[in-house]
């Protein structure tokens, strides 16, 4: 066993680069994860927005009514009809909109002549748009109440309105998928998963095959009494603890962070299998790099592009939902994008049953496949080169 103890030793070296990866991985988790407090989703209450009403109709019983339901539906801050003022009130954004009912307004309107609301709002403003659907919706009801209510005065007409725009319509707030709530910080860690795992298990492995690699000691180690094959297995078996060892820091790190949230979502062996797939992709991939490079500083290089260029491309860093066609073309062809697919996938789940899931195994395949397929491509590589 002296390859596999000395895989550790030459580890050791490696743990100070390995350490800040994972430790700034941990950082970012519990700073989002703060950013993304969960919001109590319990009840709905209704923007109200800062207005003044000058009413220029005097004592008529209908423009009194719309001053009396904009009061109910907005925040009104009492101003005096003084146009400076009111200038200054919007200036200062003490207000967002000033509605002006012109004198003679209830008459014109009984009468069907034309008439209007003026207004004035500060520029650019959303929330102004609120307040002119609700003036038109105070003007429509009376209009059809006037039309088809029968007979009634001015003053039993505007009662009529302000009752019917009363009534209130509960609101229940309910999420559509697992992705709410406490659950929202999980779902983050997990997608930034993939590149704390890959930088740390690249770093770890092509440090590894870097140190085994430096021609005196393959060297050497040809013409000790170990056998290839032997020396070649305890790499491996060096290189699948390793791995593991990260992936389960990275997982125990979680159940720390989210640990309640993450157990009731009845989602963790999800999760938990396709890091694991990635994880291996991780180790395929540091093999890879290990066996290329020949010094640090291409090996930092290497390391920082693959990790940094396949998460931005799969998926990782950017949601997929706002990446570009073209570049999700290129994400397929890379093991984070079915990743980060499969880990969506995942959390949205709102059951576990078999057509649910069917997917989420089929993601994970490749991603396998790929680990398979860039081993592969090392061991032909390495093989190409000893031959040399």
């Amino acid at each position: 066993m002296q390859v596999f103890k000395a895989y550790f030793k030459v580890m050791r070296a490696s743990a100070g680069a390995i350490s800040i990866y994972i430790a700034i991985f941990l950082g970012l988790s519990v700073a989002f994860s703060l950013a993304e407090a969960p919001q109590e989703a319990e009840r709905f209450a209704q923007t109200r927005t800062p207005i003044a009403v000058i009413n220029r109709d005097g004592d008529a019983s209908l423009a009194q009514g719309l001053a009396g339901y904009l009061a109910d539906t907005s925040r009104v801050v009492p101003y005096p009809d003084d146009p400076e003022k009111l200038q200054d009130a919007l200036f200062f954004r003490d207000v967002e909109y000033i509605a002006i009912i012109p004198a003679g307004f209830s008459a014109d309107f009984l009468s069907g002549r034309d008439c209007a609301v003026q207004n004035v709002t500060v520029s650019g403003s959303i929330s102004s748009r609120y307040v002119d659907m609700r003036i038109d919706k105070y003007l429509r009801t009376a209009r059809l109440r006037h039309q088809y209510g029968g007979d009634q005065s001015q003053e039993e007409l505007a009662a009529t309105v302000r009752a019917d725009l009363a009534q209130e319509t509960p609101v229940t707030v309910l999420s559509s998928s697992a992705t709410n709530g406490s659950e929202r910080g999980f779902v983050f860690y997990y997608r930034y998963f993939a590149y704390a795992v890959l930088a740390t298990i690249m770093m770890g492995v092509s440090s590894i095959m870097m140190a085994f690699n430096k021609p005196d000691l393959r060297r050497r180690n040809l013409c000790a009494p170990i056998p290839a094959r032997s020396a070649n297995l305890q790499l491996a078996a060096g290189h699948t603890i390793f791995a593991l060892v990260c992936w389960s820091v990275l997982v125990l790190c979680s159940f720390v962070l989210y640990g309640r949230s993450l157990l009731s979502s009845g989602l963790v062996w999800l999760y938990c299998l396709n890091t694991l797939a990635f994880t291996v992709v991780s180790a395929s991939i540091g093999f890879l790099v290990g066996s290329s490079v020949r010094s640090t500083g291409a090996q930092a290089g290497a390391v920082n592009v693959i990790a940094n260029g396949m998460c931005f491309i799969g998926g990782v860093f950017v949601p997929q939902s706002i990446l570009s066609k073209k570049v999700l073309d290129v994400g397929r062809f890379l093991p984070a994008y079915w990743y980060v697919k499969a880990n969506d996938a995942i959390s949205g789940l709102s059951r576990a049953t078999a057509g649910a899931l069917l997917p989420i195994y089929g993601d994970v395949l490749i991603q396998l496949a790929f680990a398979a397929a860039i081993f592969a491509t090392t061991l032909l590589l390495t093989k190409e080169r000893q031959a040399e």
